[in-house]
């Protein structure tokens, strides 16, 4: 059925009720970086209906905080149940010198619950002002969830989390799994009581990365008086200011810039020091913690995790979108390379790449059960070189990127028909599911990879070993579109061992990575908005699908691939990109109207609920893939050479009347900005020293004049002048612009 697609507004209402609010930041230079106060929007776009962005206010929509510490919104509830509360509650705001007594007659199931909203995800150390406590006091917990939903009250909730632990949803997949019951107190944290040493503000021992709700309970008969909370955010240690973003972007569409902010923050969300992962599995009745050094990262430093809650582990598929996330606003490189090189550092004699951080018996299990996370790898290395243009890095690891190509050719050369089947080596595991045939996905995942490799090859002067891959690239596409193309269908097999599944990765895969031509890719794209695009975004396969191992479900890492590749379509109405446009706007803009708002999901069912319950990690980097493409694509700027020393921006407007950005290089940012009116479209750009542009601006198929600065460089269907100038239909390119600023216009003949 057809997708829903919803008026824009307003969407991340759940975020409202006292969100933590942030100062704005002095600033200046490219594209009205500060605008006087007058010029500034007022209000806040998070919990104003209706709220208009203006040009240069891109400030109000940052969600982290400007410092590492952040205090409760609001009081969410405070239930006495088998005890009592005397007092005001707000007193664990830290409004004046107050507090609240806690009083329970029992244990946990009868103690009453004080519950806490911090507005958004949060993540670290919760500290708690305790005023005084009775002579034998009861046990202090705090239960942490990042939903109303899954943060367990009655006692069927989370599979019976709520007699052992309430207000928890689960962190650990060994205890309450869906479908398990939940048999001992894995989630709470005890604050631990010293009556000797009261008054005294306590602080918990373990972090939890990710909450939005915390729950105050007690365990044994007693009092406590409570006074302030707060919360040490741990997240982006590094960042002595999470707020101050170096990358940014705003446009005409609300809801487009909420997606862009709330992405960033899911990745900073996931940044932390390398030793606050989790091992797992944890012995019965071990508690929850996150105190496990990643193998092979620098402890000093920060690594980028898959989840905040959980896994709290390094992936290398999540990274594919983690990484370029943060080189596009926080630039955060070390966290990057700390985290590409303990995944590299782990490869396996024979070239294989774990997947993941080898950090406990749960993850050494798993050693080689992801083939498709190998591809990974490769691409991770090729962005990091692309967008830093660090070549002592890529030098460092170039063996390893080598040594990991070549497996995963020794395992194509298996097939007589040239295409890589993971079965053949029992390494059949996927993003989110699992298929041992010789599939589109994983396959123009590698056409790519060799690509990649062709390119770092000549970057190193190499030139024997880069035309290897590329040729190696070419016959990988050939055999792709020749064995697992439908013509009849218009679109891509899951594989040639199940032909008639037609899944979305494989098409987006095709398409986002040139194996598809634009007659394929429109046709494979066309195909998926008929069959698989439903209430909340796209599935993963149609529902229609018959005997296919991958079974309808909305997941975002494919959901982004299958955005950015309908934004990267040449079709000169403009429709396959404002479809682009859509997606984003109802699977992500719905996921911001749900709890917590702010971040981004693992996954989600067909009914739009997370897609493992309770277990669900609300806060996962690898679904904020809009924030890569709403730079790269909407505004346009994109890496062509190293470290940005070429560079392309063009613009795909859309159904948007203007956007605005800077990306951060190692050469100084870049600011674009771009208008379309009664007039035309103008494109301005500044860009720093050691950096050669190509800009281009859209002509809808019209034959419009264009200038450069003022002088004509195109007539509407030739170059004028000695300007490097071309034109396709839908756009017109101008190569070799320079540093400094530029305007490159259309106009109306």
């Amino acid at each position: 059925m057809p997708i829903h697609v919803r008026k824009r507004r307003a969407t991340a209402a759940a975020v409202a009720a006292g969100t933590v609010m942030l100062g704005l930041l002095p600033g200046s230079a490219f594209g009205a970086d500060a605008q006087p106060t007058s010029h500034r929007t007022a209000g806040n776009p998070w919990t104003q209906d209706g709220y208009t962005p203006r040009p240069g206010d891109w400030r109000p929509y940052v969600l982290a905080p400007t410092g590492h510490t952040v205090t409760p919104a609001r009081v969410l509830s405070a239930t006495a149940r088998g005890g009592s509360i005397q007092g005001d509650p707000k007193a664990v705001l830290g409004k004046g010198h107050r507090s609240v007594r806690l009083v329970s007659t029992g244990d946990r199931t009868q103690s009453p619950l004080l519950a806490l909203d911090f507005g958004k995800d949060v993540g670290g150390r919760i500290s708690i002002k305790v005023a005084g406590a009775s002579k034998t006091p009861p046990r202090l917990h705090v239960c942490f969830s990042e939903s109303q939903q899954y943060a367990a009250t009655d006692p069927g909730d989370n599979n019976g989390e709520a007699a052992q632990a309430p207000g928890c949803d689960t962190a650990n997949i060994w205890n309450g799994y869906p479908g398990q019951p939940y048999t001992y107190d894995a989630d709470s944290h005890t604050i631990s009581l010293d009556t000797a040493k009261l008054p005294a503000t306590l602080t918990d021992g373990q972090l939890r990365g990710g909450f939005r709700y915390a729950t105050i309970f007690l365990d044994g008969p007693g009092w406590v008086d409570l006074g302030a909370v707060s919360v040490a955010f741990d997240a982006a240690p590094k960042q002595a200011s999470p707020a101050a973003y170096q990358g940014w972007f705003l446009s005409s569409d609300d809801e487009l810039n909420k997606i862009w902010y709330a992405g960033a923050y899911t990745v900073q969300l996931d940044t932390w020091m390398s030793d606050t992962a989790k091992s797992w599995p944890y012995a019965a009745g071990e508690g929850d913690h996150a105190d496990s050094q990643v193998p092979y990262a620098d402890p000093t430093k920060e690594v980028i995790f898959d989840g905040a809650k959980r896994d709290r582990i390094v992936w290398q598929g999540d990274l594919a979108v983690q990484a370029p996330v943060t080189y596009l606003s926080t630039n955060d490189t070390d966290a990057v390379d700390n985290s590409l090189s303990s995944l590299a550092a782990q490869q396996l004699p024979d070239g294989y790449m774990p997947g993941e951080s080898l950090v406990g018996p749960h993850n050494q299990d798993e050693i080689r059960t992801y083939g498709e996370y190998v591809t990974w790898f490769v691409y991770n290395q090729y962005q990091h070189w692309l967008y830093t243009g660090d070549r002592g890095y890529l030098d460092r690891w170039w063996p390893a990127l080598t040594k990991a190509t070549a497996w995963l050719e020794s395992v194509r050369a298996q097939d007589p028909q040239g295409l890589i089947s993971f079965g053949a080596v029992n390494s059949c595991g996927h993003y989110g599911y699992s298929d041992c045939g010789h599939e589109t996905y994983v396959n123009a995942l590698y056409a790519r990879n060799l690509q990649e490799m062709a390119a770092m090859a000549t970057a190193r002067h190499d030139g024997s070993a880069a035309g290897t891959y590329a040729t190696r690239a070419t016959a990988v596409k050939d055999a792709i579109n020749e064995q697992l193309w439908d013509p009849a269908v218009g679109a891509y097999r899951l594989s040639r061992e199940i032909p008639n599944a037609y899944p979305q990765d494989a098409n987006a895969a095709a398409a986002l990575t040139g194996v598809a031509d634009q007659r394929r890719a429109s046709s494979a794209m066309d195909y998926l908005r008929r069959t698989s695009w439903s209430t909340y975004g796209a599935l993963t396969v149609a529902p229609s699908t018959p005997n296919a191992s991958i079974s309808p479900f909305y997941e975002p890492l494919p959901s982004g691939f299958e955005a950015s590749a309908r934004l990267g379509l040449a079709d000169a109405s403009g429709a396959q990109q404002t479809g682009g446009l859509d997606l984003i706007r109802t699977f992500w803009g719905y996921q911001l109207a749900q709890d917590p708002g702010g971040t981004f999901w693992e996954k989600a069912n067909l009914q739009g609920q997370p897609g493992i319950s309770q277990f669900t990690s609300l806060a996962h980097g690898w679904a904020s893939g809009p924030t890569v493409s709403l730079t790269n694509q909407v505004l346009g700027v994109t890496p062509t050479g190293a470290g940005f020393s070429s560079y392309d921006i063009v613009p795909t407007p859309g159904d948007l009347t203007w956007a605005q950005g800077k990306v951060p290089t190692p050469h100084g940012a870049i600011g674009a900005s771009w208008r379309v009116d009664g007039r035309g479209f103008t494109l301005s750009t500044d860009a720093p020293r050691g950096t050669t542009g190509r800009l281009a601006v859209p002509t809808g198929g019209a034959k419009v004049r264009v200038t450069l600065d003022g002088r004509t460089v195109w007539d509407g269907t030739k170059a004028v002048g000695h300007a490097r100038v071309s034109g396709d239909g839908r756009y017109v390119y101008v190569s070799g612009v320079g540093a400094g600023h530029h305007t490159l216009a259309t106009h109306r003949r």
